[in-house]
């Protein structure tokens, strides 16, 4: 007789499965993709119980905790001192659209690579 799950339960695609534990991707109801460790035997057919995958291990880093700034206007700026005043412009000059996000996000590229380093080093 198969088992059935008790409450309102979500999709799993299982990713990794070692004794006890198992990694699951799923989509939360927000549509962002998570992974989390749950109990092996909690997994059911693909599905898993959502109060289960709420007590579950996250898995990764939570990078939507870092900050990215994005200023327009600083935006309007690199793009015209780059000379794209214009679609065709942007069109024909690819490498200088890349060379404006580069320097657009820069600070936050650097926000990020920090935060890696710092988590690598408390681990």
């Amino acid at each position: 007789m198969a088992k059935k799950i008790q409450g309102d339960t979500t999709l799993v695609t299982v990713l990794s499965s070692k004794g006890e534990s198992t990694l699951v991707e799923y989509l939360n109801t927000a549509g962002v993709l998570q992974r989390r460790y749950v109990p092996t035997k909690k997994v059911l057919e693909q599905f898993v119980a959502d109060d289960v995958l709420e007590r579950g291990i996250p898995y990764g880093f939570p990078w939507e905790e870092i900050k990215i700034e994005f200023d327009m206007q600083q935006f309007a700026i690199e793009m015209h001192n780059a000379e794209l005043w214009t679609v065709e412009e942007v069109l024909h000059e690819q490498k200088k659209l890349t060379g404006v996000f580069r320097k657009i996000f820069e600070t936050s590229f650097r926000a990020v690579l920090e935060t890696a380093l710092r988590e690598k080093k408390r681990s």
